[in-house]
């Protein structure tokens, strides 16, 4: 080899070796810069984290019950096929590429325990290791989406609520009731106040799916998403809770709740006495029929309002039979009774346990008929003696 080939190769490796210091030291000082960064994160984030800790306690503290409505509706959203128009607003932190990631958010949501225990629980100073998760989504649902907010009402003020609407029809009165009431800033509600100007308002009952409450609460009725239409298009509401109440079916809510695992749900709303809320027992056709009916007038005890601005939800009447004490419940006890793993699997997914049941049926009548199964079952009847 002559001296030029060697002083290249001599050449060649110093190039290599002073590229691999140069890159060592970028990555060395890259780093540097990741701990720091991480470091700073970690130093924010425990002030965001205690933050957050102290508000979901404060607000859990102040109605643990009505709380526990609003979860158990964003949950019983969670838990529907049609989660795509009922989870709205949807939580930002389980989307992925774009995309709802339903399965993680539904996970999640398994493993969170009574509002009872969690509140117990922020009282730890390892809460968020052992609930981060929980917290997170709680927070979100309870305290980002503070408007409207959802209050207990007292028993003794039930009646006086129930007499907002004057009814004809004798009806079984709900268990619960409670007011959906916003904050200073809504804009929303001042809006409401400005066209309600120089108007009247009365109140009216609205019958909807359980799972529709959540989008209902913090987006309003809207009458883009009421499907029945035979008497025009717009949100159909009634003067009797007797009416509206076959709209409202029992649903399946949240298995570690303590107004119940089901539940249905009427909304008590306000009305702005305006032409465009259309109402049966007026006699002037410009009040009592809309232009695309296909069933004619309006009929009596109903309203249908043609434009979603001019009603508000005031109150959430609840219908449950299984209304709980909210005190501490044992996490355990209740991963072994309410939740009961298959058997809440089977009511979140009534139609896939419809089809399951049908497979198993075909499967045996298909088995009985087959040759090889009958010579296997005489042989074990045999032996077992009931032959």
């Amino acid at each position: 080899m002559d001296r030029t080939s060697k002083k290249q190769i001599i050449h060649s490796g110093k190039e290599k070796d002073n590229q691999s210091k140069s890159v060592d030291q970028r990555i060395s000082r890259n780093s540097d810069l990741d701990t720091l960064y991480t470091t700073q994160l970690d130093s924010m984030s425990q002030e965001d984290i205690e933050k957050k800790v102290q508000c979901l306690k404060h607000v859990l503290e102040k109605d643990l019950r009505a709380a526990d409505l609003k979860w158990s509706l964003f949950v019983a959203a969670c838990n529907t096929y049609r989660y795509d128009t009922c989870l709205k607003p949807f939580p930002s932190m389980y989307i992925k590429n774009e995309c709802k990631d339903m399965e993680a958010l539904r996970r999640a949501i398994e493993v969170i325990p009574p509002l009872a225990v969690i509140l117990k629980a922020l009282s730890e100073p390892d809460a968020y290791e052992t609930y981060g998760t929980a917290i997170n989504l709680l927070h979100w649902v309870l305290v980002r989406l503070r408007d409207p907010y959802i209050k207990s009402i007292k028993k003794e003020s039930y009646d006086s609520i129930l007499r907002k609407v004057p009814s004809e029809m004798s009806i079984v009165a709900p268990n619960l009731i409670y007011q959906v009431t916003n904050t200073k800033q809504s804009t929303s509600e001042d809006r409401w106040k400005t066209i309600a100007q120089g108007h009247t308002t009365f109140y009216a009952y609205h019958g909807s799916r359980l799972e529709n409450f959540h989008s209902i609460i913090h987006y309003g009725l809207q009458q883009s998403m009421c499907k029945n239409s035979l008497f025009g298009k717009g949100i159909y509401l009634s003067s009797e809770l007797g009416v509206s109440l076959p709209y409202s079916p029992v649903g399946y809510g949240w298995g570690g709740s303590v107004l119940g695992s089901e539940m249905s749900c009427i909304a008590l709303c306000e009305l702005i006495d305006h032409a465009d809320v259309k109402t049966g027992d007026s006699e002037d056709n410009a009040r009592n029929l809309v232009t695309d009916s296909i069933g004619g007038r309006v009929p009596n005890k109903y309203y249908l309002v043609t434009n979603s601005e001019l009603v508000r939800v005031r109150y959430l009447l609840i219908y449950s039979q299984q209304v709980q004490a909210a005190s501490i419940i044992d996490f355990q006890c209740f991963r072994c009774t309410d939740n009961k793993g298959l058997l809440t699997w089977f009511k979140q997914h009534k139609l896939l346990t419809f089809v399951l049941g049908y497979v198993i049926l075909l499967a045996s009548v298909g088995l009985t008929h087959n040759k090889q199964v009958e010579k296997y079952y005489k042989l074990f009847a045999q032996k077992v003696g009931l032959e």
